[in-house]
């Protein structure tokens, strides 16, 4: 399709301002969150006083719906527009500019609260518990020359000469300073993938789900089915929600080819398969989360041990819809074998996650769930270890999923643990002995999975937990008694507890020695 010719205009900062506050200028849902620093946009307004170059911007005017925005710490009732001019390249700058001059004196983050030091000529960022100096104009009053003069009057006491000329160099400066903007005119958005690929090529890449949203998620006027939704699909039911990397290898596990791909511009043959496609994959990741959660045994995505099993289910679903029966019991396995083989080997390859999407794509269900099954090695003589106690490690998650297994109640009710409430307010493990000096002490054998703060609490409160209720966090008798006389003794023997818990749990989730072709049943009916 011919694109007209951009248009090339000058905007100023003020300009800018006058625009958002209309509702004039916005920034679409595919443009990544605000991501400046302090530091980037002390620098950018630094350029604006001494007329350093600060690049083009690039806006493409079409309609806009009536909505309620935030640009930065801006809250904006923007009405319907025929002719709003949507931000393709420039998000960062214009926030940067639109929230400081608007709100530096009273936005909650410190990245728009931007004030002219007036001794030196210097910008800063103030913190919202910094008191700025009486020498410091705050960049909001150098816009407009009427709240400017009001403010040189109201500081008129404390500030000389100088410093009163230094703030009108400056607020002249700021205002007077043209912005090269080009505008493009075009009715749909292929002109426009286009140059969003050449600036992207550019500066400060954008990550690839990004970018697929840019190309595909639509600017205005569409139905809500995009990454983001498809993120929250998960959530929806408590499993947790997708980060948008996630989310886009799923997608395209669900379309089919390289998951890894990166050229997205013909991903969809028209906006109703793009509707069709994120329905049907929103179906799909539910049955994913149901197989996780009865079969693989995993109630969280934050516990799943590596997040790339999701994709791979995903093509499983899309191509032999739910696991059933044999075929769900054997992707157990390929799971819990893979979580292992995964410890071991340092974490899962990308020749490995292509290898196992293209395995799911075998003919049938059961030669699928097997061809899985044979890209990940054995290890049966896996022994857990307990000596990383973060989140963050894979092998953390499986002695999380291991401590579950001994179904843990609440410390103070009796009632059981709700996991996903815990892993939404952070890591469900608390340490049970606070003395760092104990031997184990950063170790699984001194963490329990309660909502309990750490430290002498969840201590005091295990050594005096009725028997049922400490047997499920693995301390005995012996245990609570040796809670409150010698540490060391008490890490030692629960070590020992958890130790043989994790590795019959894995033991019965991986199923090592099983058969793992079909049924012995099945065989016996096909001869018969």
């Amino acid at each position: 399709m011919a694109l007209d010719r951009p248009r090339v205009e000058y905007r100023t900062a003020v300009d800018l301002v006058a625009e958002v506050r209309a509702g004039l200028i916005r920034i679409p849902p595919f443009q990544r969150g605000y991501r400046w620093e302090s530091s980037d946009v002390v620098e950018l307004f630094d350029s604006l006083a001494r007329g350093f170059p600060i690049g083009n911007l690039l806006l493409w005017r079409r309609p806009a719906p009536a909505a309620q925005l935030e640009v930065g710490p801006v809250p904006v009732d923007a009405p319907a527009s025929e002719s709003a001019l949507w931000v393709v390249d420039g998000q960062q700058r214009i926030t940067s500019l639109v929230g400081a001059l608007i709100a530096a004196e009273s936005a909650p983050d410190p990245r728009f609260r931007i004030y002219l030091d007036l001794d030196d000529g210097s910008f800063r960022s103030v913190g919202v518990r910094q008191q700025p100096e009486p020498s410091w104009a705050p960049v909001s009053r150098l816009a407009d020359p009427t709240t400017l003069l009001r403010w040189m009057r109201d500081n008129a006491d404390l500030l000389s000469e100088r410093q009163l000329a230094t703030a009108d160099r400056a607020a002249n400066a700021i205002r007077e300073y043209q912005i090269p903007t080009y505008v493009v005119s075009s009715p749909d958005e292929a002109p426009l993938v286009e140059i969003f690929r050449r600036i992207n090529d550019t500066g400060k890449p954008l990550t690839k789900a990004e970018v697929f949203a840019a190309l595909h998620s639509g600017i205005a006027g569409d139905e809500p089915l995009d990454l983001r939704a498809l993120a929250q699909v998960p959530a929806d039911s408590g499993f947790g929600a997708l980060d948008d990397r996630l989310a886009l290898r799923c997608l395209l596990a669900f379309r089919g080819g390289d998951i890894f791909r990166a050229d997205f511009r013909d991903e969809f043959s028209s906006p109703a398969d793009r509707v069709d496609t994120f329905r049907a994959l929103a179906a799909a990741l539910r049955e994913v989360v149901a197989f996780l959660r009865a079969e693989g045994g995993v109630p969280h995505l934050r516990l799943l041990p590596y997040s790339h099993v999701l994709p791979v289910l995903v093509r499983f679903v899309r191509t032999h819809g739910a696991p059933e029966g044999r075929a769900s019991a054997l992707l157990r396995r390929w799971l819990w074998r893979g979580a292992v083989a995964g410890t071991r080997a340092g974490g899962i390859s990308v020749v490995d996650i292509r290898n196992q999407v293209a395995a799911a794509d075998t003919a049938d269900q059961l030669g699928a769930a097997q061809a899985l099954l044979r890209q990940v090695p054995p290890f049966p003589d896996v022994q857990p270890e307990l000596d990383k106690p973060h989140l963050g490690h894979a092998m953390t998650k499986i002695n999380v999923l291991g401590l579950l297994a001994a179904n843990p109640l609440d410390l103070r009710t009796g009632e059981p643990i709700d996991i996903a409430r815990l892993l939404a307010d952070g890591s469900p493990l608390r340490p049970i002995i606070k003395d760092s000096r104990t031997i184990l002490a950063d170790s699984i054998a001194n963490r329990t999975i309660t909502g309990i703060g750490s430290g002498q609490t969840v201590q005091q409160l295990l050594a005096q937990a009725s028997p049922d209720v400490a047997a499920s966090h693995l301390v005995d008798a012996l245990g609570q008694q040796l809670l409150t006389q010698d540490a060391d003794e008490f890490l030692a023997r629960r070590a020992g507890a958890a130790t043989i818990l994790i590795r019959s749990h894995i033991d019965r989730m991986a199923e090592w020695g099983a058969r793992d072709g079909r049924a012995l049943s099945d065989l016996i009916h096909s001869v018969a």
